[in-house]
């Protein structure tokens, strides 16, 4: 009788979580929306000097929602309150190029990976990896990223400094607060780009690899599916690598953040 009543439980649990699953996308079908959680980082997600929101994830997300007729609706969030907002429901799913990392898989659910990227550092002036790595020398990193944990575990004698966000992290950077920025992928590239007179990537192989995914809340089974199957399909298609291409092998966007002169009055 015992078994037949903890099988039973099992079961009613099982389905509660499909049906919890399944109420996600159902939700957003019904609202014509698709609420996801961004963070604000070139060229993943920024604000064109218009206000409108232009980006790598932007982009992916923007494609998504298109392919099962919503409209993205984008939410702010930072890497350190991401998961919070997540779990909350305030967004039905992250898309911020995010690493799946061990302690994130604790707090959410991963889709398979829909890109790769690369964790480096970004220093003033040209410096080894192992000449980082001695007292005295201040790295810069982004709270709740895995360049953070890098950082710190490639380079225990330096001091790494963790930053709430990449603008401030960026700012300790040109005042020479910090002599490094760990970060991943294009960011040290862009920064040195920017100024090469003034900075570069660390030469040689960078601190590690990520698999990037989107992070959905547990038990969301119908969405994981769903998620999955299209990441499949857009890479199949070209979709994701010429996005990849677009956003993270060139600058052509950043013409896209110029301000625009103001229309000449009509005469």
């Amino acid at each position: 009788m015992r078994h037949g009543l903890l099988t039973s439980a099992i079961l009613g649990l099982t389905l509660l979580a499909g049906s919890a699953g399944a109420q996600t996308f159902d939700a957003a079908v019904k609202r014509g929306a698709l609420k996801v959680c961004i963070v604000e980082t070139a060229p993943y997600a920024i604000k064109t000097p218009r206000g409108h929101w232009i980006g790598h994830e932007v982009d992916v997300a923007k494609r998504l929602s298109s392919d099962f007729n919503l409209t993205p609706e984008f939410v702010p969030v930072t890497y350190e309150d991401m998961m919070g907002r997540l779990a909350k429901g305030d967004c039905d799913l992250i898309a911020a190029s995010l690493a799946i990392e061990p302690d994130r898989l604790r707090q959410a659910w991963f889709t398979r990976p829909y890109g790769e990227s690369e964790v480096s550092i970004v220093t003033a002036g040209a410096h080894k990896l192992a000449d980082l790595d001695k007292a005295g020398t201040i790295i810069g990193a982004v709270a709740g990223t895995p360049a953070a944990d890098l950082a710190k575990a490639r380079l225990p004698l330096a001091t790494i400094e963790i930053f709430p966000d990449l603008i401030a992290a960026e700012r300790a950077l040109e005042s020479g607060a910090v002599m490094g920025l760990a970060y991943k992928a294009p960011i040290p590239r862009l920064i040195a780009a920017k100024s090469p007179e003034k900075y570069i990537v660390v030469a040689g192989d960078p601190l590690a690899g990520t698999a990037d995914a989107f992070a959905i809340r547990k038990g969301d089974a119908d969405l994981l599916n769903l998620l999955d199957g299209w990441i499949e399909a857009r890479r199949s298609d070209g979709f994701l690598a010429r996005t990849d291409r677009y956003w993270l092998t060139t600058l052509d966007w950043m013409e896209r953040m110029k301000p625009r002169a103001p229309a000449a009055p009509a005469k």
